[in-house]
């Protein structure tokens, strides 16, 4: 890129940016907060259980995670076998394997735990 296109480019995302409007800042008045306050207490106390029991959840699938990461270090160790004891290399192709599975189970169970929170795939 050339640098007259990187300053036009600079100088429009400046200006439009600068001339958007800004959002108002509406805050609570004391009196509605006061108001508000024992509603949000009850409902802390009613969804307690449901927020523990999620948090719990991602707890689960993390520590799955963490087995499925520490697996993916079978991919070293079965390099080496296949490098530098040729007759065990069955052994270092199952670990190659093992390896590569575990990376690919540690991403999926990553991807999972937004869902975890609901008890899905736990």
């Amino acid at each position: 890129m050339t640098r007259r296109f990187l300053l036009i480019l600079t100088i429009v995302l400046i200006g439009t940016f600068y001339f958007t409007p800004q959002p108002k800042a509406e805050a609570f008045d004391p009196v509605t907060l006061a108001i508000l306050t024992p509603l949000a207490i009850q409902g802390a106390k009613i969804l307690a259980p449901y927020v523990i029991r999620g948090l719990k959840n991602v707890a689960l699938v993390g520590v799955r995670s963490a087995k499925y990461f520490v697996r993916f270090f079978l991919v070293p160790v079965g390099l080496l076998e296949c490098v530098f004891t040729p007759w065990r290399i069955s052994s270092g192709i199952s670990h190659l394997g093992q390896g590569f599975l575990g990376l690919f189970m540690f991403v999926g169970n990553l991807c999972l735990i937004p869902f975890a929170i609901f008890g899905i795939g736990v």
